[in-house]
């Protein structure tokens, strides 16, 4: 296992964890401008947040290759191999940096899951306040 690679894994680890972070933040000022309904201002932040997944994305798949170069599934079982692998205190560190990752990958997805709900509710009422019953019956809004 090439020490080279496997700081360049880590090293991705930690850069997810931080962008993670980013994408939070961004998603919860997405629920505030959705709140307020400032759509100019939103239409910003949806391509930080799309460019900031994006990156996440790709950082994923260079993982992934990295996992199999190691001879490793690019799946949980590889990444325990990996890792069952390491010296102790190697060990150690990217186990918790897999956990901060997972907690916070579990926090976007709950912030995208509340602006999902505040849209949904934005779009019942606005169904209620026009009489109209269906989304094609307003197809100017964006879905």
């Amino acid at each position: 296992m090439s020490a080279q690679l496997l700081k360049q894994f880590i090293s991705s680890l930690q850069q997810d964890v931080q962008r993670l972070d980013q994408l939070n933040q961004l998603l919860e000022q997405q629920y505030e401008l959705m709140s307020q309904r400032d759509s100019t201002q939103l239409q910003q932040l949806n391509q930080q947040s799309l460019q900031l997944m994006t990156t996440l994305e790709l950082s994923h798949n260079e993982r992934d290759a990295l996992l199999q170069q190691f001879g490793l599934q690019n799946n949980r079982d590889g990444m325990r191999q990996l890792v069952s692998r390491l010296p102790a205190p190697v060990q150690h560190g990217t186990r918790q940096l897999l956990q901060e990752l997972t907690l916070k990958a579990r926090l976007c997805h709950a912030q995208n899951e509340k602006s999902g709900k505040l849209l949904a509710s934005q779009r019942q009422l606005m169904q209620k306040l026009t009489g109209m019953d269906s989304r094609t019956s307003y197809p100017a809004m964006p879905l």
